[in-house]
């Protein structure tokens, strides 16, 4: 802008550059560019309004300072700046040196270097759109305010028309993102973990926000569980309260409503940081609710106050309802196929499933190169049990047994009911050496815990591992199985682990010529247990304790007489 013949000409190419797009983006880079160029290279700030949170937020600049952009990121009207009398009086406001204007204004031109500010309001259709900062080099550009208050006017009605588009297409991509999700979440029988992934993500959209958490009720414990999240400082979990009582999950849970804090009268609390370790200003809880039954809720998150619009809450309602349908499909059937999975009997996993999942893992083991074990657990004299006691004490230690056996193991490992009074145990990433302490571990816990009504109950256990005994799945059974067999072979309770394979032992006697033995040595065992109970008449059989002889004959009744 040298002179004022020039001014008519730019003014021209200003509106074409505005006009270019509808994109909001791309109109505020355009006016940045366009102010910048007609104050004479000033530095230029553009903001938008926002009056649920009663400030200036800044969209776009050019030229400032990292500090100042900082100091400028969130203004509220009442900041002592020349941008609180734009608001206030809707006119150009400027100041020459930092002496005349209010301090904020002051901080920023002696840290600029300004030669003056000044300040223009965006107003469309009478309302306040945002407003222009301009720090200028030469402080002659002040006196033309009056021309650069048209070019904000032409400005604010771009941006009015940009903002409206914007949020049309805002509304159709989130209806677009919403429709997405039902149909993937309807479309088949998702498993939880995927319900939560989808939700995760989709909720993000809908909010436009990279911060959520998924929490979970826990019916047994009372608490929430963090089944999913996004952008959350993992250092600051331990933060994130899991309570009913007293969060905001669990009120809107309790009321079946909402909730929502950011508007500066509660402060979020009990809740993590996001990423980098900001804090949350704000956060809205939307509870998951199945025919009264609380599934959890879905919350997000924003560093930023006031920072989720009533569309936003209402898309983010409409996916809650469907990721809570979704869920409770889930459960229900995840349920069922746990059902499908499990031994009625002691709520371990049944044998079909030990066989699947020790294939799965031994081709997992391979595949990482990473080292796994087995443990085959036989209840000793459970027979005798069985005669002594009663079949049904006999049901008790097997029960309580595997009660035992499945609280001394870790979330990983795999506890099955192998048959009758057998169990398995596979152990992912476990070593040998690992294996055996487990396997005596156990052994003790059995033997020093007695089974109520029973007494103390003692096992033997087999332990092989993968790949030192063997290299898939059905030698590595074979080898638990030797292992077993030669435990009880020579005395029970006691763990023996399997010298196959890279372990092969030496000695007078080969591990495969020991393992015939005791198997040979178990089988007769059984014949004898079998025989024996065979050969003791029960009080309703007493025949089988006669003599066998002929009939005898009946006497001739002819002949007697």
């Amino acid at each position: 802008m040298t002179n004022d013949g020039n001014l008519l000409p730019r003014y021209i190419m200003m509106q074409k550059a505005l006009l270019s797009s509808l994109r909001l983006k791309d109109v505020l880079d355009a006016a940045v560019l366009q102010f910048a160029d007609l104050a004479g290279g000033a530095k230029v700030a553009i903001f938008l309004s926002d009056n649920e949170s009663l400030a200036l937020k800044l969209m776009a600049a050019k030229g400032y300072s990292d500090a100042t952009l900082e100091q400028i990121k969130v203004l509220p009207f009442s900041a002592e700046s020349l941008l609180k009398y734009v608001v206030q009086k809707r006119t150009a406001v400027s100041a020459n040196n930092p002496q005349t204007a209010p301090d904020l204004s002051a901080s920023i031109m002696k840290r600029e270097n300004s030669s003056g500010q000044m300040a223009l309001p965006l107003i469309s259709s009478n309302l306040l759109v945002g407003a222009v900062l301009l720090e200028v080099n030469n402080v002659a550009y002040l006196n033309y305010a009056d021309f650069l208050k048209e070019v904000a006017d032409v400005t604010a009605l771009t941006i009015a028309n940009s903002i409206l588009f914007g949020r049309s297409e805002y509304e159709r991509e989130r209806l677009s993102t919403l429709y997405k999700t039902s149909c993937a979440l309807s479309s088949s029988v998702l498993q939880a973990t995927e319900v939560l992934q989808i939700a995760a993500d989709t909720a993000l959209i809908l909010g436009n926000t990279p911060h959520c958490a998924i929490l979970l009720f826990d019916q047994g414990s009372g608490i929430f569980i963090l089944a999913a999240f996004k952008g959350l400082e993992g250092s600051s979990l331990r933060d994130f309260d899991m309570s009913v009582r007293d969060t905001i999950a669990g009120s809107c849970m309790r009321s079946g409503r909402t909730e929502y804090i950011g508007d500066g009268n509660r402060e979020p609390y009990g809740l993590p940081r996001a990423t980098g370790g900001a804090p949350f200003a704000s956060v809205v809880s939307l509870p998951m609710i199945h025919n009264g039954a609380p599934l959890g809720v879905i919350e997000v998150f924003s560093t930023e106050s006031r920072a989720f619009h009533r569309e936003q809450i209402e898309l983010l309602e409409s996916l809650t309802g469907q990721v809570t349908t979704a869920l409770n499909v889930a459960f229900t059937h995840e349920t069922a196929a746990a059902q499908s999975i499990q031994d009625a009997h002691t709520g371990l996993y049944n044998r079909l499933h030990f066989e699947d999942s020790l294939v799965k893992e031994i081709e997992r083991s391979g595949r990482h190169k990473h080292e796994m074990a087995l443990l085959l657990i036989d209840l000793d004299h459970l027979g005798q049990i069985n005669e002594h006691l009663g079949q049904d004490k006999g049901d008790d230690a097997i029960k309580y047994s595997a009660r035992l056996l499945k609280s001394a193991l870790r979330d990983i490992d795999i506890p099955c009911r192998f048959g009758g009074e057998e169990f398995a145990i596979i152990l992912p990433e476990t070593s040998p050496r690992s294996a055996a302490d487990v396997a005596e571990r156990l052994r003790q816990k059995i033997r020093s815990e007695a089974s109520p009504g029973v007494g103390t109950v003692t096992v033997s256990i087999g332990v092989a591992n993968y790949p030192s005994n063997a290299e898939d799945a059905e030698a590595l059974l074979r080898a638990a199985e030797q292992a077993l067999d030669i435990a009880k072979y020579e005395g029970r309770d006691r763990v023996v682990t399997a010298q196959s394979g890279t372990q092969a032992m030496s000695g007078p006697i080969s591990w495969q010529d020991l393992a015939k033995q005791a198997k040979l040595a178990v089988i007769n065992e059984r014949q004898a247990s079998l025989n024996s109970r065979l050969t003791v008449a029960p009080e309703y059989a007493s025949w089988m304790t006669k003599t066998p002889g002929l009939v005898k004959k009946k006497e001739d009744r002819s002949s007697s007489t």
